[in-house]
């Protein structure tokens, strides 16, 4: 089979396996919402649910979960977040919450990682070694890049970082303060 042979829709599907879709990424997206039937069929079949969010502008795959004895095909195991990488979406999440009801005209939250460092320190038991909780709180941008929660930025030399609407899916507003009680008691010492 020729290259040339698979239809756009193919190469929309093979994206949401590794990362989502963002309304920026034109073509796709257009791809996506033209084909949105035929791609939640072929994800339902494997076990996975298109989530498609129009007024925030993204879209990704989850996997299904079973109801009852409902038997449910498996893409890739769990992985749990590490303690930095999940504190970072959290307080991201409540920055979203801030973003959202400031008067702010900008559509896009952007965050130098200085301020990514600034907004989880305080979550860090106290230590003497900031080079060690700098690197672990790096290691967490890079994990949550990875994941697309966030997508580096070049403007202007600065080290920042765009925070992606998809934060908002991941975290319900119900469950924050829940997460956010259970990471400041992790934080405390002797825990």
């Amino acid at each position: 089979m020729n290259p040339t042979d698979f239809p756009p829709v193919a190469f929309v599907k093979a994206r949401l396996f590794r990362e989502p879709v963002y309304r920026e990424d034109t073509e796709d997206w257009l791809t996506l919402r033209g084909h949105v039937d035929e791609v939640q069929r072929y994800f339902r079949d494997i076990g996975q649910e298109l989530v498609l969010d129009e007024g925030e502008g993204y879209a990704f795959i989850r996997q299904l979960e079973p109801e009852g004895e409902e038997r449910v095909p498996r893409l890739v195991q769990r992985r749990p977040l590490s303690y930095p990488a999940t504190l970072l979406l959290v307080v991201l999440r409540e920055e979203f919450l801030r973003f959202d009801s400031s008067a702010d005209d900008s559509p896009r939250l952007i965050k130098t990682r200085e301020q990514l460092r600034d907004l989880v320190a305080d979550f860090f038991p106290e230590t003497t070694n900031q080079v060690r909780d700098f690197k672990l709180i790096d290691a967490a941008i890079k994990s949550l890049d990875d994941l697309g929660f966030i997508r580096p930025l070049t403007a202007g030399g600065q080290d920042a970082f765009e925070i992606m609407r998809i934060v908002k899916a991941r975290i319900a507003p119900s469950e924050l303060e829940t997460i956010k009680q259970r990471l400041l008691d992790h934080a405390e010492p002797g825990n």
